[in-house]
Protein backbone atom coordinates (compact mmCIF):
# COMPACT_ATOMS: atom_id res chain seq x y z
CA UNK A 1 0.00 0.00 0.00
CA UNK A 2 1.08 3.60 -0.48
CA UNK A 3 1.98 3.67 4.05
CA UNK A 4 4.67 1.09 3.11
CA UNK A 5 8.10 2.04 3.28
CA UNK A 6 10.68 0.01 0.75
CA UNK A 7 12.61 -1.39 3.87
CA UNK A 8 9.62 -2.80 5.30
CA UNK A 9 9.21 -5.19 1.62
CA UNK A 10 10.50 -8.45 2.13
CA UNK A 11 12.15 -8.75 -1.55
CA UNK A 12 13.02 -12.13 -1.09
CA UNK A 13 9.78 -13.41 -0.97
CA UNK A 14 8.51 -10.50 -3.24
CA UNK A 15 10.90 -12.08 -5.92
CA UNK A 16 9.72 -15.64 -5.86
CA UNK A 17 6.00 -14.24 -7.47
CA UNK A 18 4.51 -11.48 -8.78
CA UNK A 19 3.50 -9.66 -5.60
CA UNK A 20 4.85 -7.59 -2.64
CA UNK A 21 5.16 -9.05 0.82
CA UNK A 22 5.70 -6.94 3.60
CA UNK A 23 6.95 -7.83 6.77
CA UNK A 24 4.56 -7.61 9.90
CA UNK A 25 5.87 -5.85 13.02
CA UNK A 26 4.71 -8.81 16.05
CA UNK A 27 3.47 -6.80 18.75
CA UNK A 28 5.23 -7.25 21.67
CA UNK A 29 3.45 -7.56 25.08
CA UNK A 30 5.54 -6.46 27.96
CA UNK A 31 6.08 -9.88 30.32
CA UNK A 32 5.45 -9.63 33.87
CA UNK A 33 7.91 -11.20 35.95
CA UNK A 34 7.68 -12.09 39.80
CA UNK A 35 9.40 -12.27 42.52
CA UNK A 36 9.75 -14.17 46.32
CA UNK A 37 12.75 -14.69 48.50
CA UNK A 38 12.50 -16.68 51.89
CA UNK A 39 13.28 -14.06 54.47
CA UNK A 40 13.23 -15.80 57.75
CA UNK A 41 15.97 -16.37 60.46
CA UNK A 42 16.97 -19.82 58.55
CA UNK A 43 18.73 -17.60 55.33
CA UNK A 44 20.80 -15.81 57.61
CA UNK A 45 22.87 -18.73 57.81
CA UNK A 46 26.41 -18.81 56.60
CA UNK A 47 29.23 -21.20 57.68
CA UNK A 48 32.10 -19.33 57.31
CA UNK A 49 32.57 -15.23 57.52
CA UNK A 50 33.79 -15.01 53.86
CA UNK A 51 30.26 -16.15 52.56
CA UNK A 52 27.55 -14.35 52.26
CA UNK A 53 24.87 -15.60 54.23
CA UNK A 54 21.62 -17.80 52.38
CA UNK A 55 19.14 -14.24 52.49
CA UNK A 56 22.09 -12.16 51.08
CA UNK A 57 22.65 -14.38 48.08
CA UNK A 58 19.25 -14.73 47.21
CA UNK A 59 18.54 -10.77 47.33
CA UNK A 60 21.01 -10.64 45.15
CA UNK A 61 20.37 -12.72 42.54
CA UNK A 62 16.76 -11.70 42.47
CA UNK A 63 17.54 -7.82 42.29
CA UNK A 64 20.02 -8.61 39.46
CA UNK A 65 17.60 -10.62 37.27
CA UNK A 66 14.79 -8.01 37.89
CA UNK A 67 17.36 -5.29 36.92
CA UNK A 68 17.83 -6.86 33.82
CA UNK A 69 13.96 -8.14 33.08
CA UNK A 70 13.43 -4.38 33.92
CA UNK A 71 15.77 -2.56 31.48
CA UNK A 72 14.60 -5.08 29.10
CA UNK A 73 11.14 -3.65 29.07
CA UNK A 74 9.36 -6.14 31.26
CA UNK A 75 7.64 -5.36 34.39
CA UNK A 76 8.82 -6.44 37.91
CA UNK A 77 7.67 -6.54 41.18
CA UNK A 78 7.71 -8.94 44.52
CA UNK A 79 5.07 -11.43 44.44
CA UNK A 80 2.13 -10.35 46.41
CA UNK A 81 3.44 -7.01 47.77
CA UNK A 82 3.85 -4.69 45.04
CA UNK A 83 2.50 -3.25 41.70
CA UNK A 84 4.49 -4.67 38.51
CA UNK A 85 6.78 -2.36 36.84
CA UNK A 86 9.83 -1.10 35.53
CA UNK A 87 10.13 2.71 36.94
CA UNK A 88 13.27 3.45 38.97
CA UNK A 89 10.59 3.89 41.49
CA UNK A 90 9.44 0.41 41.20
CA UNK A 91 12.93 -0.78 41.53
CA UNK A 92 13.95 1.05 44.78
CA UNK A 93 10.67 -0.57 46.69
CA UNK A 94 11.58 -3.60 45.05
CA UNK A 95 15.09 -3.50 46.57
CA UNK A 96 13.36 -2.33 50.17
CA UNK A 97 11.36 -5.51 50.15
CA UNK A 98 14.33 -7.90 49.95
CA UNK A 99 15.25 -6.75 52.79
CA UNK A 100 12.02 -7.54 55.04
CA UNK A 101 11.67 -10.01 57.62
CA UNK A 102 9.13 -12.78 57.14
CA UNK A 103 8.94 -15.42 59.97
CA UNK A 104 7.24 -17.43 57.07
CA UNK A 105 9.55 -20.05 55.61
CA UNK A 106 7.15 -20.53 52.38
CA UNK A 107 4.29 -18.38 50.50
CA UNK A 108 1.19 -18.36 51.83
CA UNK A 109 -2.37 -18.00 49.40
CA UNK A 110 -0.06 -15.77 46.99
CA UNK A 111 -1.50 -15.24 43.83
CA UNK A 112 -0.03 -13.98 40.49
CA UNK A 113 -1.07 -13.11 37.11
CA UNK A 114 -1.96 -15.80 34.82
CA UNK A 115 1.46 -16.80 32.55
CA UNK A 116 3.58 -14.36 34.38
CA UNK A 117 7.08 -15.71 35.02
CA UNK A 118 8.05 -16.44 38.69
CA UNK A 119 11.62 -16.64 40.67
CA UNK A 120 11.19 -18.29 43.74
CA UNK A 121 14.60 -18.16 45.98
CA UNK A 122 14.83 -20.01 48.88
CA UNK A 123 16.88 -22.97 51.15
CA UNK A 124 14.11 -25.13 50.21
CA UNK A 125 14.63 -27.03 53.71
CA UNK A 126 11.06 -27.87 54.29
CA UNK A 127 9.04 -31.23 52.85
CA UNK A 128 8.58 -31.50 49.62
CA UNK A 129 5.04 -31.81 50.38
CA UNK A 130 4.74 -28.84 52.26
CA UNK A 131 6.39 -27.20 48.97
CA UNK A 132 4.41 -28.63 46.97
CA UNK A 133 1.13 -27.03 49.05
CA UNK A 134 3.04 -23.70 48.79
CA UNK A 135 3.57 -23.56 45.25
CA UNK A 136 1.38 -26.05 43.73
CA UNK A 137 -1.70 -22.90 43.31
CA UNK A 138 1.33 -20.45 41.23
CA UNK A 139 2.22 -23.04 38.99
CA UNK A 140 -1.77 -23.49 38.21
CA UNK A 141 -1.32 -19.77 36.88
CA UNK A 142 2.49 -20.74 34.93
CA UNK A 143 4.46 -22.85 33.53
CA UNK A 144 7.10 -19.95 33.08
CA UNK A 145 8.14 -20.61 36.94
CA UNK A 146 11.92 -20.91 38.40
CA UNK A 147 12.87 -22.03 42.07
CA UNK A 148 16.38 -21.11 42.80
CA UNK A 149 17.70 -23.65 45.50
CA UNK A 150 19.93 -21.50 47.36
CA UNK A 151 22.57 -23.65 49.87
CA UNK A 152 25.56 -22.86 51.91
CA UNK A 153 28.48 -25.35 50.86
CA UNK A 154 28.35 -26.80 54.32
CA UNK A 155 24.44 -27.89 53.87
CA UNK A 156 25.25 -29.97 50.73
CA UNK A 157 29.10 -31.01 51.88
CA UNK A 158 29.04 -31.44 55.76
CA UNK A 159 32.31 -30.58 56.40
CA UNK A 160 32.95 -31.47 59.92
CA UNK A 161 34.04 -33.78 61.77
CA UNK A 162 34.03 -35.44 65.55
CA UNK A 163 31.54 -33.69 68.34
CA UNK A 164 29.60 -31.27 66.96
CA UNK A 165 26.32 -29.39 68.25
CA UNK A 166 23.59 -28.22 65.39
CA UNK A 167 21.29 -25.41 66.64
CA UNK A 168 18.60 -24.10 64.77
CA UNK A 169 19.02 -19.73 63.64
CA UNK A 170 16.61 -19.13 66.57
CA UNK A 171 18.57 -20.71 69.37
CA UNK A 172 15.23 -22.82 70.17
CA UNK A 173 16.99 -26.66 69.45
CA UNK A 174 19.79 -28.22 69.65
CA UNK A 175 21.14 -31.82 68.57
CA UNK A 176 24.52 -32.93 69.93
CA UNK A 177 26.30 -35.51 67.72
CA UNK A 178 29.11 -37.60 69.06
CA UNK A 179 30.92 -37.80 65.39
CA UNK A 180 30.04 -36.42 62.56
CA UNK A 181 31.66 -38.70 60.47
CA UNK A 182 29.17 -41.12 61.58
CA UNK A 183 26.12 -39.65 59.84
CA UNK A 184 27.77 -38.13 56.78
CA UNK A 185 26.54 -40.50 54.34
CA UNK A 186 23.00 -40.68 55.49
CA UNK A 187 23.21 -37.18 55.54
CA UNK A 188 24.02 -36.80 51.86
CA UNK A 189 21.74 -39.35 51.11
CA UNK A 190 18.83 -37.01 52.49
CA UNK A 191 19.70 -33.83 51.06
CA UNK A 192 20.24 -35.32 47.29
CA UNK A 193 16.41 -37.07 47.80
CA UNK A 194 15.78 -33.48 49.04
CA UNK A 195 17.32 -31.82 45.72
CA UNK A 196 15.20 -34.48 43.48
CA UNK A 197 12.27 -34.19 44.74
CA UNK A 198 11.80 -30.66 44.81
CA UNK A 199 13.67 -31.10 40.59
CA UNK A 200 10.91 -33.52 40.27
CA UNK A 201 8.00 -30.64 41.04
CA UNK A 202 9.44 -28.68 38.67
CA UNK A 203 9.35 -30.64 36.36
CA UNK A 204 5.69 -31.75 36.83
CA UNK A 205 4.89 -28.06 36.51
CA UNK A 206 7.16 -27.61 34.00
CA UNK A 207 9.23 -25.11 35.85
CA UNK A 208 13.19 -24.48 35.79
CA UNK A 209 15.11 -25.99 38.77
CA UNK A 210 18.64 -24.19 39.73
CA UNK A 211 20.92 -25.01 42.29
CA UNK A 212 23.10 -22.03 43.30
CA UNK A 213 25.61 -22.63 46.18
CA UNK A 214 26.67 -19.42 48.11
CA UNK A 215 30.24 -19.90 47.30
CA UNK A 216 29.94 -19.83 43.60
CA UNK A 217 29.74 -16.20 41.87
CA UNK A 218 26.41 -14.53 41.55
CA UNK A 219 27.57 -13.70 37.63
CA UNK A 220 27.09 -17.53 36.74
CA UNK A 221 23.95 -18.07 38.05
CA UNK A 222 22.25 -14.95 37.24
CA UNK A 223 24.06 -15.80 33.68
CA UNK A 224 22.92 -19.08 33.41
CA UNK A 225 19.06 -18.04 34.44
CA UNK A 226 18.79 -15.27 31.65
CA UNK A 227 20.37 -18.04 29.12
CA UNK A 228 18.40 -21.09 29.83
CA UNK A 229 15.34 -18.50 30.01
CA UNK A 230 16.34 -17.17 26.13
CA UNK A 231 16.22 -21.22 25.12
Amino acid sequence: SEGDMPREIDWRQSAKTDRLYIRQKELHTAQTCLFWTKQNADMDYCSRDTLPSKRFASAVLAFALALIHSRSGEAIGYAGAQRPGHSEKTLRHFEQLLAQDNLAALPSSLEIQRHATFYGFSDFLETPKDIETALGPIAEHTRNGWLVHVLDPAELDLPYQGRIMFEDMRGNNQTIISNAADIKSEYHQRMLRQIEDIQKLCARWGWTYVLHRTDMTYTFTAMNIWLKGAQ
